[in-house]
Order: structure tokens, then sequence, then C-alpha cells
């Protein structure tokens, strides 16, 4: 029997601005040596673990939701000194988006209205249809850049890469736009899971269509762990839980929860309670609506949540929840904020649950061996 591996986990959350998706190298390179940057951190913990071994070790790297969300940048072709203007950080950051919206409008105004002409005969409001039709405007584009560069990033770091999330359209005449995760494996770089979000929160409901496919699991090869990713407001909701239950789980193998996140606005504020278009759960302490902050809500509602599911079963050698979070804090930057958690139990008879791992001076990458 072949002998399994530990498998080294990098929670990569990261600072990503439109600067860094003004060009395929650019941000190819940005994500590489942040990557490699934890991978050179991970192996300097271990003495005894030479940069051979190092590079033959299994290696999950998972970023925040919506990184692929702007690759649009990409999809509009301008004059130089507009690209210089418009991906300048010194200009107005808060006008920049807002002007480059404007620009891909006129520059590709049929393409817009044919989107809105697809999606007229739906029930959502015209607001809902403008959201709808821009972000379906590159779609096709940004997927294709999107997979060529993760499967690229899998491949040169031999990484397994959870790569975030990014709103696609998918395949079918429907006209529906998703919220999906797709994780890359290190062989040859290949699409070996994906994933829906579910409930989409309030802000993007009206515009994004819930992922109605049961879940999966991903086998990391040369290990015995198996992995089943959440996409943000998912890990809130017991039902997506009920799913995962229904699946058969080997006994003899290790199980993780990825929680792929991202906050709009502010972190650290007093917590506004579950989504209007959701039903609290029967499990929430009311008391905690008017007393708990954010973070404390995602730890115990989210993150806890997750991990009580797997400890609740009985057929699991080791299980965690890892959770990579950022925060929208302008219109197109995901800040290295929020609250990125590796919660993880490695085997039944330990008895300390990790809630911490290493963090990175230069940035906040969480690591460790599980």
């Amino acid at each position: 029997m072949e002998k399994q591996q530990s498998l080294q986990i990098i929670c990569l959350q990261t600072h990503l601005s439109q600067s860094h998706y003004q060009s395929y190298p650019i941000l190819k390179q940005y994500l590489l040596q942040r990557i490699r940057l934890s991978l050179k951190t991970q192996s300097s913990t271990s003495n005894t673990r030479s940069i051979e071994e190092n590079d033959q070790q299994p290696t999950l790297v998972i970023l925040p939701e919506c990184t692929g969300t702007w690759l649009y940048y990409m999809c509009v072709p301008m004059p130089n000194f507009l690209h210089n203007y418009f991906f300048n950080p010194r200009n107005n950051r808060r006008i920049q988006p807002l002007l480059f919206i404007a620009y891909t409008l006129i520059t590709h105004l049929r393409s817009f209205f044919k989107e809105i002409y697809r999606n007229y005969h739906s029930k959502k409001s015209w607001l809902s249809i403008l959201r709808h039709s821009w972000l379906s405007l590159f779609s096709e584009r940004t997927f294709s850049i999107y997979k060529r560069l993760f499967s690229e990033l899998a491949v040169e770091t031999n990484s397994t890469i959870v790569a975030g999330s990014i709103f696609y359209r998918g395949d079918s005449n429907e006209g529906k736009l998703y919220n999906m995760s797709y994780v890359f494996e290190s062989k040859n770089g290949s699409i070996c899971l994906q994933a829906g979000k579910r409930y989409p929160v309030a802000d993007e409901s009206d515009f994004i269509d819930s992922y109605k496919h049961s879940p999966m699991i991903y086998s990391i090869p040369n290990t015995n762990i198996d992995i089943g990713i959440l996409i943000c407001a998912d890990s809130w909701m017991p039902e997506v839980y009920h799913e995962y239950n229904r699946l058969e789980l080997n006994s003899h193998r290790r199980f993780l929860f990825i929680i792929v996140a991202l906050n709009t606005g502010e972190w650290n504020i007093p917590w506004p309670g579950y989504d209007t278009n959701v039903d609290v759960p029967n499990d929430v302490d009311r008391k905690h609506l008017m007393t708990y902050s954010l973070p404390q809500a995602w730890f115990q509602y989210a993150v806890k949540r997750a991990f009580n599911v797997l400890n609740e079963r009985n057929d699991l050698l080791g299980y965690g929840v890892i959770c990579c979070q950022g925060v929208l804090n302008l219109m197109n930057d995901i800040h290295a904020q929020g609250e990125s958690i590796i919660l993880i139990k490695r085997s039944r008879n330990e008895e300390e649950v990790l809630y911490e791992a290493k963090t990175c001076i230069d940035e906040k990458i969480l690591t460790c061996d599980f």
C-alpha cells in the first residue's frame, strides 16, 4: 500500500487591487510570488525537511472568494494612455473603477444591450438585469483566463489550488449566472472539483442564481484527505451540511471543509444578523444578534458550525475547517483583512485543536501541516 503523506496547507489571504488585474503576466507573477513565499516559509519551519522532500509533499493553496471576478479588466482593449491612467495607483482609486466601467460600456454597448435583451423577460428588476448583464458581458472570456491562470499556477507550484471563486454563466442557454469555485489539481492543472454558491447574500441574490447541484468531494492524491468547498454564506446554513451528510465518506480517511469567503465593507463591526432573504437557523441564540461582533458570529455560526458537523461523525480519522477570507473595501480591491482560520483535529485521539497557524510578516498567509 502506498504511503500517505501529510498535506501542506496554505491559506493565502492576500491584497488584490485593480492594478494587479491590469495584465495576465502581472497577476500571475504576483500570485506565484505569494505562493512561493508560503512554500519557503513553510519549509523553513522544519529543519529536517529537505528541498526535494518539500517539492514532493502534497500542497493545498486556498484563495478568497471572488478572486477571479475582476479578470474582465484584461478583456477590455484600450490605448496606452488610458491604460496608464486606469491602472495608476496614484490616481483617485474611487473614481478609476467607475470611469473604467463607463469606458467599457461605451466600447461594448452593442454587446451589453444584447445581454440586456437576453435577460429582459426575466422577473428581475431593471437594476438586477443591468447588474446581471454587466457581469455576463465577459463571462466566457474571464472564465477562460481564470482556467489558464490557475491551471498554470497549480502545475508550476506543484499544488492543488482552490481558486477562490468567479461569476460564471455556464454552458447552458438558460442565462443563469452563478458564483462558482473551482479546484485545480497539481499534475496537469485540470479542474478536479467545482462548487457553486447555494445561498447568495442579499446584495447578490438579485443577479446571482442559486446553484442547485449536489455537493462533490475531491480526494487529494498521495494523502488520505478529502475536501469539500463552501462559498462564504453557504457555510452559515445547516441545509448545506445536510447535503454533505448524505455523502458516504471513507472511514479510513480525513476530511476538510474549505470555505472561500469575502466580506463587503468593514469587518470589525456589530453582527447585523442573517440576511432577510433566508430563515434564521433554529440553533442561533437570539441574544447574539445584539451582542456578537461580526468576527464572533462568523466563527460561531460558520467556522465552528462546519467543524461541529464533522465532529459529530464517528467515521473520520481526522477533520477540520480551513477558511480563507478577504474584505472588499473599495469597488475592486480585495484587502488582506477578515478572519481567515485554520481549525483542525488531526486525529480522533488528539485533544488539542489548532485555532491559529503561522502568519507571515509580509502577507497574511496561514500555513500548517495536516
